[in-house]
Order: C-alpha cells, then sequence, then structure tokens
C-alpha cells in the first residue's frame, strides 16, 4: 500500500510551492457485460461452453486485481457495465463483491465512479442495485461533476436515462474545475464506428475543446487513443465475446501527477480470445497440406494468446487443384472434422469455432468465362444468371425443397438460400466447382 501526503491546492509558503504531488493510478474500462449470453455454443460439437461463459465475470475480477497491484485511486466504469436485464441477482451480487474488494486499496480505498450506457440503462434490477459509499453512480438527467479535494481530481459524466440517446451530450458537460485533473466520463460513438450504434455522437475536436486532461469513453469495443494531451480514450472491451471481437482486450491505466498526466498504458485483462486466422494454399497443395498448414497455424495462435484459451476462426482460401475436393459438400464435412482433430491435438488452449471456407480454382475463371468451349459458354450463363434479379429469385424458389429437407445441414454449413446474397454465393460457388471439375475431365 501506498502513502498519500495530503497537501492543501494553494501552496501557502516557499517549501509548499515546492512540492511535488504524488503519482496517483486511475485504472479506466468499459463494456464490461457482465454475464451476457453467448448463444449458440450449444450447436458447437466441443465447445468449451463454461469457460467462454465465465469470461466476463474472470475479466472483471482481473480489472479489480490490477486495481488492487497499481495501488489505484479510483476505477472508473464507462458504461454497458451489464448486458440488460440479469437473469437473477446473482450478476449483482457479484458485481457487489468485487467493488467491495477495492476498500482495502490505499488509506482512501480505490473509489469507483461509473455511468450507464445503451446496454444496462433500462436494467430494474441495477436500479435496486445499493451502491456502498465508496462507489458512485452519475444520474442521468444532465452532466455533473465529482470533486475528490484530497487527490484534487474532478470527473464529469452522466448516465443514459433509455438504451437509445440519440443527440450529443457534450455541449452540457460541465467546465472544468481549475487547479486539479479534470476527467469527463461518457458512453459515446464518437468516431462514426459502423459497427456501433450511433449513440450520443460527438467528434473528437468537440472532446477536446472542452478543456479537460482525460476522456474516459466508453461504447466502441476496440481500442483506440484518439487524442493525446488532452488524451481521448477508448480502452476497448474488457473480454471479447465472439468471432468479430478478436484479439487481446483489456482496460486503461492513468498515471497522473497532479493535473498532469504521466503515462497512459493498456492492459490485457481478458482471459480467452478470439482470433481469426487464414491459411492459404498454392497451386498444388493438396489435402495433406492443408491439414499441415492449419496445424502450425493453430500452434501460433495458441503461443500468441499467452497461455489463455483461444477461439479460432480459420479461413482457408488460395487458388488451388484441391478446390473441386475442397467444395464437394461431402468431402467438406469430413474434412472439417479433420481440421477439428488438428485442433484437439493442439491442446485444451485451442478451439476451432468456425472454418470458413474461400478457395478457388487454379486456373482463374476469368480466362475459361472467355473460351468459346462448353465451360466457357456455362460461365457466361451463370454470369448472366447473376445480374437477372428475376431469374435469381426463380432459382430460389426452385430451391425451397431442399431447404425444408437439409434445414439444419445449411444452417451448420452457413448457407443461406432466402436471401439474394445467400443465393449469389451458392452460385459463385457451384460455378467454381463446375469449372473445376468439367477441366479436371477435360485434363484427363
Amino acid at each position: 500500500m501506498r502513502n498519500i501526503t495530503r497537501r492543501p491546492t494553494t501552496p501557502s509558503t516557499a517549501r509548499d510551492r515546492c512540492y511535488v504531488p504524488p503519482r496517483m493510478k486511475i485504472v479506466h474500462a468499459a463494456d464490461l457485460h457482465i454475464d451476457s449470453p453467448l448463444r449458440g455454443l450449444e450447436r458447437y460439437e466441443g465447445a468449451p461452453a463454461a469457460r467462454i461463459r465465465g469470461a466476463t465475470r474472470e475479466a472483471f475480477t482481473r480489472i479489480v486485481d490490477l486495481c488492487i497491484a497499481e495501488g489505484a485511486s479510483f476505477l472508473v466504469l464507462a458504461g454497458d457495465i451489464f448486458d440488460g436485464e440479469w437473469k437473477d441477482f446473482n450478476t449483482g451480487l457479484f458485481f457487489k463483491r468485487e467493488l467491495g474488494r477495492l476498500r482495502a486499496v490505499g488509506p482512501s480505498g480505490c473509489r469507483v465512479l461509473m455511468v450507464r450506457g445503451n446496454h444496462d440503462a433500462p436494467s430494474e434490477l441495477l436500479k435496486s442495485l445499493e451502491h456502498a459509499d465508496h462507489v458512485y453512480e452519475f444520474g442521468h438527467k444532465r452532466p455533473e461533476t465529482r470533486l475528490y479535494q484530497d487527490e484534487h481530481v474532478a470527473f464529469h459524466g452522466v448516465s443514459y436515462p433509455k438504451r437509445e440517446v440519440t443527440n450529443d451530450l457534450v455541449p452540457d458537460f460541465p467546465k472544468p474545475v481549475a487547479g486539479v485533473l479534470n476527467i469527463g466520463i461518457l458512453h459515446t460513438n464518437a468516431v462514426g464506428n459502423a459497427a456501433h450504434a450511433a449513440y450520443a455522437p460527438c467528434t473528437v475536436s468537440e472532446l477536446v475543446a472542452k478543456g479537460y486532461h482525460y476522456w474516459a469513453l466508453g461504447h466502441v469495443h476496440e481500442h483506440a487513443v484518439l487524442h493525446e494531451r488532452p488524451w481521448v480514450v477508448y480502452p476497448g472491451n474488457s473480454q471479447g465475446r465472439n468471432a468479430r471481437e478478436h484479439g487481446a482486450k483489456g482496460c486503461v491505466v492513468i498515471t497522473a501527477e497532479g493535473d498532469q498526466i504521466v503515462a497512459v498504458e493498456r492492459r490485457d485483462c481478458d482471459v480467452m480470445r478470439f482470433a481469426g486466422v487464414t491459411v492459404t494454399l498454392g497451386r498444388d497443395d493438396d489435402r495433406a497440406a492443408l491439414l499441415d498448414k492449419a496445424r502450425v497455424a493453430l500452434d501460433a495462435a495458441r503461443d500468441s494468446a499467452g497461455g489463455r484459451l483461444v477461439a479460432v476462426r480459420l479461413t482457408v482460401d488460395g487458388a488451388t487443384a484441391a478446390h473441386g475436393e475442397i467444395a464437394r459438400d461431402a468431402k467438406r464435412r469430413a474434412l472439417v472434422a479433420d481440421l477439428r482433430g488438428v485442433a484437439l491435438d493442439c491442446g485444451d488452449g485451442v478451439w476451432l469455432e468456425k472454418v470458413v471456407f474461400e478457395t478457388r480454382p487454379a486456373t482463374p475463371l476469368a480466362s475459361l468465362r472467355d473460351a468459346s468451349d462448353l465451360v466457357g459458354e456455362l460461365l457466361r450463363r451463370t454470369d448472366a444468371l447473376r445480374t437477372n434479379g428475376a431469374e435469381l429469385a426463380r432459382l430460389g424458389s426452385g430451391l425451397d425443397g431442399v431447404r425444408k429437407k437439409l434445414a439444419q445441414e445449411l444452417e451448420e454449413a452457413g448457407v443461406d438460400l432466402t436471401s439474394e446474397a445467400g443465393l449469389l454465393d451458392l452460385l459463385a460457388e457451384a460455378e467454381a466447382l463446375l469449372a473445376q471439375r468439367l477441366t479436371e475431365d477435360g485434363a484427363a
């Protein structure tokens, strides 16, 4: 534990004027989504469902551990702590228990400042959760200031009153408090990120102009430093929850001296990771070569995760002679099983979440399409079908029987025969397979 010397804000003697304020640590986290559901895991054979479902809790426990290890004075939670309504009070009790551990940090404990975001704003159960005296939740009526004279820091924040907040909240934030460190807390889409709803939209220049030393943002799940001095920072979410949220996840540690921020450091807190891995096949690669390359790639993904469980979405691409074999549905299921076997050989630190095949024939379709033979004629006809909406719709109707009979198999394979995009994907695959088979037969 560190000793904190309390000094007046305004020095009254020459000795005071030489006073150098002690370093203070603040941990900034957001988008915890504690106990958020990870739907569909039961569809995956061998999915480590228990480890994945407990990951958001474990990640928050690591954040609290970090606050204790760093001797942090404050923990800032910038919204979406929860993911809507809880199933029961166990989620809230877990949260209270973890925050309770922060009382023992330093002479004053590690105090907690939190706002609600779009996911936890509507929660009725959260409204009934009483906070301890070292925890402060900002209200939703207007942005307000919370001043801590003992640490010479002022926090400015506001919670969402409802899920959808579409107006800019920054103009209503208070002016900075003179002579202290000023930190704004806001759940916002400040960068127009298309992957996230445009809630509480604002601009980076608008945040900078407010005059605060640091903006602790939430909502966007990727870590990003949008501006330095003053700092405008997204910590990203603390734990990835699906294949779109890949890579390391965690929080940010801020080090301040008086009203100066001297360091902003990202720290990993996740307990499992999602990773996108691509295996590219060469022209002459076969099934055995694919399995060998997959083994190398999965081993590398496991090693890069630092001992965490890594859920891998494997993409197989490349112009290869093996495309015809890969594209045949019956063989593809067997190939996926073989790839899952390779993942199992890598140990329990790797789970193969999904395999996506994007191979293409070794001979480019463009050159085949221009030929005057049967293959060229067939490819030109499929090209015409691709641009004819009525014909494409007729093709979809003709596949209704297949869709009904093979509903489960199509869902597992990620094939959608109800949309134009799905039909175009199917057409492209059929075209490539047809060209491969015909050219193979011709060569024979």
